[in-house]
């Protein structure tokens, strides 16, 4: 299009804008001039030589501005562009060229198209034209050629820049960018210097060491998400050496990294390390010390715990050392090596606990002895591979077990001998269970029974001396109860009995066994059966255990008993009839029939709960017998309700007509019973889908009058009068019919109206009405 347009006017003019302090006269005045002040606190200029005062930046914008009017036709094409953007002056900010920040972020112009008249023919004010630095049309557009002349001209006036907060902001940005610059750099230098302060090899510190490489690592990468060497150009041009110095941290960081981090993984190989350095100068706390950081570590790391558990056997501290070998052995996964050497210190151990135990065996410290020969056998049973010197082992326990248990008896038999009965006893089952832990060596030994049977013959003597002293006091269950301990020691050990015991059981339950029957008798003449009936079981049981079956006064006593049991229970039962009955009668009187019919159900039934008895219901099977219609005619009524209250509404009605039907022919009414006729019941009911139902049925059995009655109750009650269609119809229909058939001479409509009360909700009854009317008049 520009090839085949023929170019009318082209101009080129360049333009310079001089930034600088002046008196605000409008905003964009007052936003360069905090440009000027954001400058000046930079230092962009320098103080004269005499002292003069440093004087206030100032820059100049320029630019091209270049208008060309086209000629395409019936149209010309209008532009103005501004080209060769460029910033000069005070532009630098501690050395930094703030050139691209200073420029306005708009221009506003006035241009004019004129005539070659120099007639304004078009005017276009651009107030805000945005301005970048590769330039912007400013305007673009074509206007209607109606002259066809040739002298068209372009003018542009009032061109000044417009700085806005915007810009101001821009400058501040960059500012602090560069500031933020230095204060990056004065961090870098710092961190050069303290990253060779950081020791991959201080192990005791390592966690502190890594943290504070973190720290350093976390704030170069900060600073490297500020992009400084993108933002200001420091490819181009960096006074601090910013980024050499970002670069040879970074390195610096990669390098500690790497150390630390594997310091961090074989830290329990430095700490072990470390352990057996100050072990071999016989630093034994301070190794110790080290074992542990290394455990620490590494929980399962077996050769600290194999140098823990030599210098826990150098301590003398056996079982320590015992229980950690142990673990090497039988739950770690460990090298060769450290299994040779835990199996030869595991060796030196169990040589320790059997010279223990030989030593305490010479003391006679019998107890001691089988402790330490107990722990090297559990250490040769445990650790597969170790070799152990059975017979030394074996011989040293025998001795040390049978003193031991020898020990006990003879202290047992010291605290026989002074009566303490509680003490020798507690010795003797220490002694029985100690043997069956070392069945293996002491399975024939017959001591601890012995005192064991001993010391309980003591006691089955005092119980049968207490229970004699019972007897002479008359308290027969303490001495019951004396005796029965005695008989369960007889039964449960070997020593000699007493003979007598069994008579003096026998006259102590006697006494006890007839006090109880008594007490079951109180509590059956109380009515309390249950109680009686536990006390009467376990009499019989007692006559059982004691063979007084055939003791008379016993027998009596539990003959009494059982027949008051009885006797209760009978009256219990003609007192449940009883009260069931006369809840029949009252029920009766309330005319609550159905109920009454239940109680006297209740009654029979309770009657038969127990027929040894032999309860009489004679009353209440006639009770029955004599309200049975009126029971029968409340529950088909019972029936109806629920049948309406389910939405069955025919069977509801059959029902209803076949209690009518009964009421009638059982003669209810004799029952003080009232009998409503359906029409009443259902214009009672609250169920008006119910009511609907009966006017249809009323309809069906030619009951027009009862049904036109209750049809009106129903659309009073607010009933749809469009559920009533039909049955209005058919109803409208039956009353024409009989109307005729009586002769009736109305005219059908005044008829009609009769039937309807003038009603708008029964228009289609009335409709119908009139319509059979016509129909039967032209038959």
């Amino acid at each position: 299009m520009q090839a085949q347009s023929r170019l009318v006017f082209e101009e080129t003019v360049s333009e310079a804008f001089l930034v600088k302090q002046m008196p605000a006269g409008n905003s964009s005045q007052t936003h360069s001039n905090s440009i000027i002040q954001l400058l000046n606190d930079g230092g962009t200029t320098s103080g004269k030589a005499g002292g003069r005062p440093t004087r206030k930046p100032e820059f100049v914008v320029r630019m091209e501005r270049h208008a060309r009017i086209a000629d395409a036709g019936e149209v010309l094409q209008l532009r103005v562009q501004l080209q060769k953007v460029s910033i000069t002056g005070d532009v630098h900010y501690r050395g930094f060229d703030l050139g691209s920040a200073l420029l306005p972020e708009q221009v506003k112009m006035t241009v004019r198209l004129l005539s070659s008249q120099q007639k304004e023919l078009k005017r276009y004010n651009l107030p805000a034209v945005g301005l970048t630095k590769n330039g912007v049309i400013a305007l673009e557009t074509t206007v209607p050629d109606t002259s066809n002349s040739q002298g068209y001209t372009l003018k542009v006036e009032g061109m000044e820049l417009v700085y806005t907060t915007a810009d101001v902001r821009k400058v501040q940005d960059q500012i602090d960018l560069i500031k933020d610059y230095y204060a990056a750099d004065a961090t870098l230098s710092k961190a050069l210097q303290d990253i060779t302060l950081i020791n991959p090899d201080d192990v005791d510190r390592i966690k502190q060491q890594d943290q504070r490489l973190r720290d350093m690592e976390e704030m170069l990468k900060k600073l490297q998400e500020k992009r400084f060497t993108e933002k200001l150009g420091l490819n181009q041009y960096d006074p601090q050496r910013y980024t050499s110095k970002s670069n040879q941290l970074n390195q610096l960081l990669k390098e500690r990294r790497r150390a630390i981090n594997h310091t961090l993984a074989t830290l329990d190989q430095q700490f072990y390390n470390r352990g057996i350095s100050l072990m071999a100068r016989n630093n034994l706390a301070a190794a110790s010390t080290y074992f542990v950081k290394s455990l620490e570590v590494n929980p399962r790391f077996a050769p600290a715990h194999l140098q823990l558990a030599r210098l826990d056997f150098m301590a003398g501290n056996l079982h320590e050392a015992a229980g950690r070998t142990r673990d090497i052995l039988t739950q770690m996964r460990v090298d060769p090596e450290t299994e040779q050497m835990a199996l030869g210190l595991a060796h030196d151990i169990y040589s320790a606990f059997v010279t223990q135990g030989h030593a305490f065996n010479s003391r006679g410290d019998y107890h001691s002895a089988v402790a330490a020969y107990a722990d090297a056998r559990t250490l040769c049973s445990t650790i597969g591979g170790l070799r152990c010197n059975m017979p030394a082992l074996n011989d040293g326990e025998s001795r040390a077990v049978y003193g031991y248990y020898r020990g006990i008896v003879e202290e047992g038999k010291r605290l026989l001998g002074r009566n303490d009965l509680a003490g020798a006893e507690q010795l003797a089952d220490e002694a029985i269970a100690f043997q069956q832990q070392y069945d293996y060596i002491l399975h024939d030994a017959p001591d601890a029974t012995e005192l064991q049977g001993q010391v309980k013959y003591q006691y089955y003597v005092q119980h049968i001396d207490k229970g004699r002293q019972a007897m002479k006091a008359k308290d027969y269950p303490y001495a019951l109860n004396q005796f029965e301990a005695a008989l369960a020691l007889e039964q449960s050990y070997t020593f000699q009995p007493i003979r007598e015991l069994n008579s003096l059981l026998q006259q102590a339950a006697k006494p006890v066994l007839l006090s109880q029957l008594t007490d079951g008798y109180a509590q059956a003449m109380n009515n309390r059966l249950a109680d009686a009936r536990a006390i009467a079981s376990a009499a019989e049981s007692m006559r059982t255990r004691y063979a007084l079956e055939k003791d008379a006064e016993v027998q009596a006593k539990y003959v009494q008993l059982r027949d008051r049991i009885f006797t209760q229970e009978c009256l219990n039962v003609q007192a449940d009839y009883d009260r069931h009955y006369q809840n029949a009668q009252g029920l009766i009187k309330e005319r609550k029939f159905i109920a009454a019919d239940m109680a006297y159900q209740a009654a029979i039934k309770a009657a038969g709960s127990k027929a040894t008895c032999m309860i009489a219901t004679f009353t209440a099977e006639d009770g029955r017998n004599t309200i049975a219609a009126a029971a029968a005619y409340q529950r088909m009524l019972e029936d109806v309700n629920r049948m309406v209250a389910i939405g069955r509404y025919t069977d509801a009605i059959q029902k209803y007509s076949a209690a009518e039907q009964h009421y009638l022919a059982q003669s209810v009414g004799r029952f003080g019973l009232d009998h409503i006729s359906l029409y009443n019941y259902a214009r009672e009911q609250h169920t008006l889908p119910f009511t609907a139902t009966v006017v249809g049925h009323f309809t069906a059995m030619q009951e027009e009058k009862a049904a036109l009655q209750l049809l009106m109750n129903l659309l009073n009650k607010g009933y749809a009068k469009g559920k009533t269609t039909k049955v209005q119809e058919q109803l409208g229909i039956q009353l024409a019919i009989k109307d005729v058939q009586s002769g009736q001479t109305d005219a059908p409509k005044v008829q009609a109206a009769g039937y309807t009360q003038g009603d708008k909700k029964l228009k289609k009854l009335g409709k119908a009405y009139e319509k059979e009317r016509k129909k039967l008049a032209k038959n």
